[in-house]
């Protein structure tokens, strides 16, 4: 196949256009914001897993999941904000996309952000064991601990060590992994710290650009 330079720009913007449409079947939350009548601001709505899941029992999260074969991350986010807080999905409205974050599987993590109209505490027991809030404003004036954690990696029998310059002795570099935690009470921390430190940062960012 011969390609001129145009030809090689169109395909690649194509092709990694396609590439992510095939990444869009990962897993999708969302951020979801509640009126709070005390305050007259914004609540985030958090989980507490079920102690009966197989993954991750009794950890906070975001309502979120899987998505399925021809769900975009946006639908997914939806369907199950909707599923696990037992509301009707014409209720969730999506304000915007958090982008992409490393989440606790190897699945790209898509996040939202959005807004749920009159929500009242409901939640499925099938996947949900309680769920709490957190002002809005508190993430925005709280910053979390990030704790740094070296990853070590691990080389199977077969590892093609004669392909590499120095073999075995290849100076690799550091990788390390930075897990943010809010100590609240449950304790949020992982993915779903990093997706709401994202959105902390996000919004502070955007309030000082829109003041210059």
């Amino acid at each position: 196949m011969r390609l001129d330079a145009l030809d090689v720009g169109r395909l690649v913007t194509r092709g990694l256009r396609l590439l992510g449409d095939e990444g869009a079947g990962g897993a999708a939350v969302l951020v979801p914001l509640v009126f709070s009548r005390d305050d007259g601001g914004w609540d985030v709505v958090l989980e507490v897993r079920a102690a009966t899941l197989d993954v991750q029992p009794g950890e906070v999260c975001l309502p979120g999941g899987a998505g399925k074969p021809g769900e975009t991350p946006r639908e997914t986010a939806v369907r199950e904000t909707a599923e696990e807080l037992l509301v009707d999905p014409g209720r969730v409205h999506v304000l915007a996309s958090l982008g992409t974050l490393p989440g606790p599987t190897p699945r790209p993590l898509h996040a939202f952000v959005g807004t749920i109209d009159g929500y009242d505490g409901s939640f499925s027991t099938d996947e949900v064991a309680s769920t709490f809030r957190v002002p809005l404003a508190w993430l925005l004036s709280h910053e979390p601990r990030r704790e740094r954690v070296a990853l070590r990696r691990s080389f199977g029998p077969d590892f093609p060590w004669e392909l590499i310059p120095g073999g075995r002795s290849y100076p690799w570099g550091a990788r390390e992994d930075c897990i943010p935690f809010y100590e609240t009470d449950p304790v949020i921390w992982g993915a779903t710290a990093r997706v709401l430190d994202r959105l902390a940062r996000a919004l502070a960012r955007g309030v000082d650009e829109r003041a210059v």
